[in-house]
């Protein structure tokens, strides 16, 4: 049983306070940055989408190919990226790359990275080929807010913060961090919903490499993006409204 079921009666109420903690600060904290938007051309584009009969267990990752396979290849095998879930925590899963397989001892495949969703979200890059080795190891992701919205942060090697936001779905690398209206935020990705099986990808792989664009938007997919109070999704996430069907 995941740990994050035994742990909701306790966890659901500090997602609650956390919530009403923020909003003193949303007020106070108006503020317009400059925005720089994503360019159309040079940006990748992959699906990440729930493996048939996994449940959210497993999902995989394809190359659109600029969107000419919006749902990804009909092979299976053509897959770039597969995450797997851990059974003791619903929000950690281990990432595995397709161009990576059988380096373990025993010729089991070994992860490039691995996320853990929640509360305290960070993603762990073991293995980056496009990465510089500076960017391997933990990145610890923090929660902001202001009057324009909620974030989920990170730092890079190269100094700068990058968020993802709640409205929208942009990452964005912040320049001037905190400096109001001399900020500027350079969308450097943006996620597509594709309803409860994954998500859509649009990212520029010379500003980030795309294993970290894929396992921080995992993060924000589980718990950023799914509940209304933009926090703590992996313990309050939104519920389908239920409608009662019926035939005109």
């Amino acid at each position: 049983m995941p740990i994050e079921l035994i742990l909701s009666p306790v966890m659901r109420p500090l997602v609650m306070a956390k919530a009403v903690l923020f909003h003193p600060h949303r007020r106070a904290s108006r503020y317009v940055p400059h925005i720089i938007e994503l360019p159309e051309e040079n940006v990748s584009e992959y699906v990440l989408l729930k493996r048939f009969g996994s449940g959210s267990k497993i999902f995989d990752v394809y190359d659109t190919e600029n969107g000419s396979l919006p749902l990804g290849s009909n092979d299976p095998s053509k897959k770039l990226f597969w995450f797997v879930r851990s059974r003791a925590v619903k929000g950690a899963y281990k990432m595995y790359s397709s161009s990576i397989t059988g380096t373990g001892p025993e010729g089991e495949d070994e992860p490039v990275a691995a996320i853990r969703a929640g509360l305290r979200s960070n993603v762990l890059l073991i293995r980056a080929p496009g990465a510089p080795a500076a960017e391997l190891g933990w990145h610890i992701i923090g929660h902001r807010v202001d009057a324009n919205d909620s974030y989920r942060m990170f730092t890079m090697a190269d100094g700068f913060t990058y968020q993802w936001t709640s409205k929208g779905k942009w990452l964005e690398k912040v320049h001037n961090v905190g400096e109001k209206e001399s900020e500027v935020r350079e969308r450097i990705a943006q996620v597509i919903p594709n309803g409860v099986n994954g998500f859509t990808l649009r990212v520029d792989e010379t500003k980030i490499p795309r294993e970290m664009a894929l396992g921080s938007a995992l993060c924000s997919h589980i718990d950023q993006w799914n509940t209304n109070i933009e926090v703590g999704g992996i313990y309050y996430a939104r519920q389908p409204q239920q409608v009662r069907w019926k035939r005109d």
